[in-house]
């Protein structure tokens, strides 16, 4: 990664280009410790920039795990009534080049995953990566064996797509875990209201291998794409 230091700072929504230029021109940023000289010198991954006594390390991309409560949407801005996520990435300096890998609805917490990498989040999100997604359910109505069986095997959504397997594990008489590989919207609620029945509590627990052990409702935390 090979970058100019005005494009870096615009990026992360600190300074316009051009205000770079006049932050550069008093003496405002140091690149690994030195006075900039020039808004558009070259800076690579890693480098550490300060700006105004911030530190900031530069990386090309970057992973977040967020512990989104209820209540807050995976949009980039407020919508209906409901706060977005980006307010629980305030204090993140990264949060102008994050964005969700796979929205969450604003009546479901826990595991978000926030990062500015596209092919990352195409890998999330497609099928055929069969990347797992577990969630826990609690059901209106109790559900029947045979239920858990049509999940297992398909159910057809109401657009007409058929799921494909999932992983099932009953907890209770009202409450699954559901573990799917695809992600089509509101997948886990329609997918019980094929089976006549109905969410009243959805979380999700885990993407692929990464969960929320150690995090507090609001918190986060960096993790490496592998």
């Amino acid at each position: 990664m090979i970058v100019r230091l005005d494009k870096y700072l615009a990026g992360l929504g600190l300074v316009s280009r051009r205000d770079a230029g006049r932050a550069v021109k008093a003496w405002h940023v140091f690149v690994d410790g030195e006075l900039a000289k020039k808004s558009d010198v070259k800076i690579t991954e890693w480098q550490i920039i300060s700006y105004l006594g911030q530190d900031i390390q530069v990386r090309e991309h970057v992973y977040v795990l967020l512990h989104k409560p209820q209540w807050y949407v995976c949009s980039e801005l407020d919508e209906g009534g409901h706060l977005s996520y980006k307010v629980l990435l305030e204090e993140c300096v990264y949060a102008p080049m994050l964005h969700v890998a796979g929205r969450l609805d604003q009546d479901t917490e826990w595991l978000v995953l926030c990062t500015s990498d596209g092919q990352f989040t195409h890998d999330i999100i497609s099928p055929k990566k069969k990347q797992e997604k577990e969630y826990y359910v609690s059901l209106r109505d109790p559900i029947s064996d045979e239920d858990i069986k049509k999940l297992e095997l398909w159910v057809e959504l109401d657009d007409g797509y058929l799921t494909m397997p999932a992983q099932v594990q009953r907890l209770s008489e009202k409450d699954i875990q559901l573990t799917i590989h695809e992600w089509k919207y509101h997948q886990v609620k329609r997918m019980v209201e094929s089976l006549d029945n109905e969410v009243v509590y959805l979380r999700r627990d885990r993407i692929g291998d990464w969960t929320l052990e150690g995090l507090e409702k609001w918190e986060r935390r960096y993790i490496d794409k592998e």
